[in-house]
C-alpha cells in the first residue's frame, strides 16, 4: 500500500487531449471496457473512466496521487486522439516513487512514454 505521483510533462502537442492512467489493469481489459468501436472526442464521457477506481484522468502540466494496492501494481497511460488510441509503455510501480509522462508527436507517428523520475 502507498501511493505513488504522475506528472504529465506540459507540452504544446496534444495539450487538449485527455490522458488517462491506468493501475493494473491489461490494454487489452481496458479497451474491453470502453469498446472497440467508441470515439473519444473533447467533452464526451465514459462511465467507465470516470467511475473506475483504476483509472485516473491527468491534463496537461497536472501531477496526480495514486493510491496503490498490495503486491505487484502496474501502470500504463492511454489517450483517445484524432488518429486513434495511444498508449505508453506498462511499468511496475513502487509505493512513494514519482513517474512522468511525455508527449512526442510528428508527422509519421505519435509517441508516449512512461518513466520513473
Amino acid at each position: 500500500m502507498g501511493d505513488i505521483t504522475v506528472t504529465r510533462v506540459k507540452s504544446f502537442v496534444g495539450a487538449v487531449i485527455k490522458y488517462f492512467c491506468v493501475l493494473n489493469m491489461s490494454e487489452s481489459d481496458f479497451n474491453k471496457h470502453v469498446g472497440a468501436q467508441e470515439k473519444f472526442t473533447l467533452g464526451f464521457k465514459s462511465d467507465f473512466l470516470n467511475d473506475s477506481t483504476q483509472i485516473c484522468a491527468v491534463a496537461n502540466g497536472e501531477t496526480v496521487t495514486i493510491p496503490l494496492g498490495d503486491g505487484e501494481n502496474t501502470l500504463f497511460v492511454a489517450a483517445f486522439t484524432s488518429t486513434g488510441r495511444n498508449y505508453t509503455n506498462t511499468v511496475k510501480v513502487t509505493a512513494g516513487k514519482s513517474y512522468s509522462v511525455k508527449t512526442k508527436m510528428g508527422l509519421t507517428s505519435n509517441q508516449m512514454t512512461l518513466s520513473e523520475d
